[in-house]
């Protein structure tokens, strides 16, 4: 067994130590079990502490460093499902967000963002093309408007059942990130100014996000179920 082998199977130990359907002896037994491995293979509290964190990854589709409003709707899909994200490069792959949580919450959380990912581009898509008598800078202004305003929308539906995160994976999560990616820069997501017929755009995202339906799957057991216009 390799340190990470050793890392997997205590956080294992750790989790089913504290979870609610062991007996005061399986708790025993299985802290006993993860003490002793911490000592054979030397392991860190802080590198048990972060491998306790999920995370699953999710191409962004672009080679360039992911724009705000992708941005936004990274958070939002993490924060739909009680996690943190981030953006990284892998060469040969793109730009990737790398969502990070406990339990299913990372991979139904990379699962929502792609498939509200495809929505959004079609939507935006059909948007732009209907400004026949727009300069290309104004289209890809609006289209951003477009975007945020369809962001924003699907945003509020988030809050219907998203609880955050405990402070227990925040903890975990922090201590994750220092040990993986020490060198990560903190950004803010800048809204684009609306100037004049620009709200109009804005509008119509907001419009076409209201009908897309994000829904939790119960317990957070199974994959989201996602559908656009109510549709399923």
């Amino acid at each position: 067994m390799d340190k990470q082998k050793a890392l997997d199977k205590v956080a294992k130990l750790m989790a089913f130590a504290h979870s609610s359907g062991a007996t005061p002896n399986e708790i025993e037994t299985a802290l006993r079990q993860a003490r002793a491995l911490k000592a054979q293979y030397d392991l860190e509290a802080e590198e048990v502490r972060a491998s306790l964190v999920d995370v699953a990854s999710v191409p962004t589709q672009t080679q360039r460093s992911p724009s705000d409003w992708h941005h936004s709707l990274a958070l939002v899909c993490a924060e739909a499902f009680d996690c943190s994200h981030l953006s990284y490069y892998r060469h040969g792959h793109g730009y990737l967000f790398k969502f990070l949580g406990k339990g299913v919450g990372p991979d139904l959380a990379a699962y929502t963002y792609s498939s509200l990912l495809h929505q959004l581009q079609k939507a935006r898509r059909e948007h732009v093309a209907q400004l026949t008598r727009c300069q290309l800078k104004t289209k890809r202004r609006r289209g951003q408007l477009f975007a945020e305003g369809w962001i924003r929308a699907v945003a509020q539906k988030v809050d219907l059942f998203a609880t955050g995160m405990d402070s227990e994976t925040q903890v975990a999560v922090s201590v994750y990130l220092s040990l993986h990616h020490p060198n990560l820069e903190h950004s803010t997501i800048v809204s684009t100014p609306a100037k004049g017929h620009d709200r109009s755009s804005l509008y119509a995202g907001w419009e076409a996000g209201k009908k897309t339906q994000l829904h939790c799957g119960v317990g957070r057991d199974r994959q989201a179920a996602i559908a656009h216009g109510g549709s399923r």
